[in-house]
């Protein structure tokens, strides 16, 4: 072998093993590309988990139970884009509410989500099919459903009003539903989870109280504003279980349901309730 090959197999030896050093530093790259997650996708992580649990509970063991719709998988399109598009950061504000209304996230996959405040305001869209079991009483229409969710007209009214565009909303705040289920009866009557019974019950309020404290450990709030006694309890299942941080500060604004006795003037009271706890500094605009 003469000195000149030798040299040249010496020079293809090591840029050989420079090539393999780039590729390692690559692929160690791509593995921690990979494995780091943003921060929507961890809380899409939980929110799998959850209803991968609660699906393994036989919710028509409860006799007034016929069809459970779960929006998390047939709108997940929607429920997606809801969560890539405003949930960047840990918000201050958490508005915690019960489960799907029939006429709000069934459709929508959007907490409280009315159509048309889930369209318009939020420009949200996706596909949305159907759920396994469907009463022909409460169809799933989507974003082509024309009746409106009056508690989340109310609600998402109300964030309009005091934030004019989304982005200012969910700059500090996000909203979020504790059980990603609803229950239906055989004529089409929303069974809410205080309703069920035995078994059931007790299940799913074990697993929607674990994943909770997943969830709120997770996105860090300073407040969280339950819409409702029922997650209001929770969160104070949590507190003494010591499963969340003391520090959180806890709220309960009146749900906006107008069958609730009195719930007239929801929006009214809600702006005033708003101002009285110190809450409008959150959705204050950049300029403002």
């Amino acid at each position: 072998m003469n000195r000149q090959h030798s040299e040249d197999l010496e020079n293809d030896e090591e840029n050989n093993e420079e090539q393999q050093d780039k590729e390692d530093i690559l692929r160690k790259l791509s593995v921690d590309i990979t494995f780091e997650k943003s921060f929507w996708e961890k809380i899409d992580a939980i929110e799998n988990e959850l209803v991968s649990e609660l699906l393994e509970i036989d919710f028509l063991k409860d006799n007034n139970v016929d069809a459970v719709y779960n929006p998390l998988d047939y709108a997940a399109d929607i429920h997606i884009n809801y969560l890539k598009k405003f949930l960047k950061q840990s918000p201050s504000v958490l508005f915690l509410g019960m489960n799907p209304g029939l006429l709000g996230m069934c459709q929508t996959g959007v907490p409280f989500g009315n159509v048309s405040s889930v369209k318009n305001w939020m420009k949200l869209s996706g596909k949305v099919e159907k759920p396994k079991i469907e009463i022909k009483m409460k169809p799933i229409e989507g974003l082509e459903c024309k009746k409106e969710e009056q508690s989340g007209k109310r609600f998402w009214g109300l964030m309009e009003e005091l934030c004019g565009e989304p982005e200012n909303f969910f700059r500090h705040c996000f909203v979020y539903n504790l059980c990603p289920l609803a229950f239906l009866s055989k004529t089409g009557r929303n069974i809410t989870p205080t309703e069920l019974k035995g078994e059931c019950k007790n299940a799913l309020n074990t697993v929607c109280l674990n994943y909770l404290s997943k969830i709120i450990n997770t996105l860090k709030p300073k407040v969280i504003i339950t819409v409702g006694s029922y997650a209001e309890q929770k969160i104070k299942d949590l507190k003494k279980k010591n499963l969340i941080s003391e520090s959180i500060e806890c709220k309960l604004l009146p749900h906006p349901s107008p069958r609730a006795l009195n719930n007239n003037d929801w929006v009214e009271k809600a702006r005033k309730w708003m101002r009285e706890n110190d809450m409008l500094k959150y959705f204050k605009t950049e300029q403002s």
